[in-house]
């Protein structure tokens, strides 16, 4: 509507001037080198119009003429970098459906196409990668990381290749740079306390957490977590190395600030008791338990018995421990072992019954097959538990949370994929238990225990 308007403007203001020079007639001469011109005002007027006009016209062909190389070679490298990234594209594509050929093929395209640009190194290194030429992958990697736009992507790919070898150092080094271009990325910074803690550098690795939780780039609760894993390995290591006062500190500070952290509990209670303050280490343990009841748990407050306590009195003390948190799974299996050992069947059945309709676990079976084994007057057979034992879900492990492998003891990083502070006591993937029962062992509260399956092969638990 506005141009429509100033249209009309610029048409009413071309006839009044037009009317204004009808109206007004007059005679112009015109005498230049020997030439003399005599025309009227209007016909001037008109001449000078259309000598604007065809001068307007000459400059405009002018510059299209000086501008149409350009746009010319302007539109051929837009349409070389449509085709190029779409190759880019076509190239991730075919990478994530691992077609290694069809990807070789794009990436050669999209190098052509985009003048090797910086980014087609990372599609070349990954072609590589489910190529399985390892060798070239890494070769690539490395001429990213000379260039400021693909530096930080080259790392995560070397720090990769080099964890895949079981080159921590390697991967450390690369793990610096990265942390020293982007400290802000959460797998930066996760691959740095990871390979920090596998290479025993626990106060560089506290450091870095506690930086993050200042900078406020970390949870509360999470941070928590991770220090007390670490302050619970540098216990061990202080403990290891004779060092008992430093031990106890990096152990107590751990407690304090995940309670849940049974090695922490465990290890605290252990060392009190060595103190020669075994009431104390009871209380502590008693407390521990209704955090987080655990085996390990249970085994070091049978320790600080005395060694010839009878089944009773052992029995008798467990109840004291899980008096805190007697309905957990956890208390009701410790409590009907220990039964079963004192031979208090009555006991035992009553946690047994309460366990196979809150958590029937392989071990609840187990322990039902043994109290019919030995008790007389259970008109069960150990053979119908078995049976049930065997598709039951499998009983509570460390767990890595990343990768779901089940290891034999606590660490602060998963053996297998190198994670931080991601072990869970809880129950493992069924997957776990089916191979535990083809490998004909299970393993209960750190007990081997044999299974109706036959044995045929053995199941790998990191460390």
């Amino acid at each position: 509507m506005l141009r429509f308007l100033i249209y009309v403007i610029e048409v009413a203001f071309v006839v009044v001037i037009a009317v204004w020079l009808a109206d007004r007639p007059g005679q112009v001469a015109l005498d230049w080198q020997g030439w003399r011109i005599e025309t009227s005002v209007g016909v001037l007027a008109f001449s000078v119009f259309l000598l604007i006009a065809a001068a307007a016209f000459a400059f405009a062909s002018w510059r299209w003429l000086r501008r149409r190389p350009r746009e010319w070679s302007m539109r051929r490298r837009l349409n070389r970098q449509e085709a190029g990234l779409r190759a880019l594209s076509d190239g991730l594509v075919a990478i994530a459906s691992g077609d290694a050929d069809d990807a070789r093929q794009h990436t050669r395209r999209a190098g052509s196409l985009l003048d090797n640009a910086p980014v087609t190194l990372l599609l070349e290194a990954q072609t590589a990668q489910i190529a399985g030429d390892e060798r070239t992958a890494r070769a690539t990697f490395e001429r990213m990381i000379g260039n400021r736009e693909t530096e930080f992507l080259g790392l995560r790919g070397l720090i990769t290749d080099a964890l895949r070898e079981s080159d921590d150092a390697r991967a450390l080094a690369y793990a610096r740079r990265a942390y020293a271009l982007k400290p802000r990325t959460p797998w930066v910074v996760d691959s740095m306390v990871a390979l920090l803690s596998r290479a025993g550098e626990w106060r560089e690795a506290q450091r870095l957490i506690e930086e993050l939780q200042k900078s406020r780039r970390n949870t509360g609760a999470q941070a928590h977590k991770q220090q007390a894993a670490l302050l619970t390995e540098r216990a061990r290591a202080a403990r290891l190395a004779g060092a008992t006062s430093e031990a106890y500190a990096q152990a107590r500070k751990a407690n304090e600030l995940d309670p849940a952290l049974v090695p922490a509990a465990g290890m605290l209670a252990q060392l009190v008791a060595e103190d020669g303050r075994k009431r104390r280490a009871r209380k502590a343990l008693e407390k521990s338990w209704a955090q987080m009841p655990h085996p390990k748990l249970r085994d070091v407050y049978l320790g600080l018995l005395e060694s010839d306590a009878a089944p009773l009195d052992r029995y008798k003390a467990l109840e004291a421990l899980v008096r805190a948190n007697p309905d957990h799974p956890e208390s009701r299996l410790t409590l009907a072992c220990s039964a079963l050992d004192a031979r208090l069947w009555g006991a035992a059945r009553q946690q047994l019954d309460e366990l196979q309709v809150t958590a029937p676990s392989a071990g609840v079976y187990r322990l039902r097959a043994r109290l019919a084994e030995e008790d007389v007057e259970d008109p069960t057979t150990p053979a119908e538990w078995l049976e049930l034992e065997a598709g039951a879900d499998a009983d509570p492990a460390w767990v890595c949370g990343d990768c779901g492998t089940v290891a034999d003891d606590w660490s602060a990083v998963c053996g297998h994929c190198g994670a931080f502070a991601t072990m869970a006591w809880t129950q493992p993937p069924r997957i776990y238990r089916a191979l535990s029962a083809a490998a004909g062992t299970v393993s209960i509260d750190g007990e081997v225990i044999p299974s109706a399956s036959e044995p045929s092969f053995g199941v790998n638990s990191e460390n």
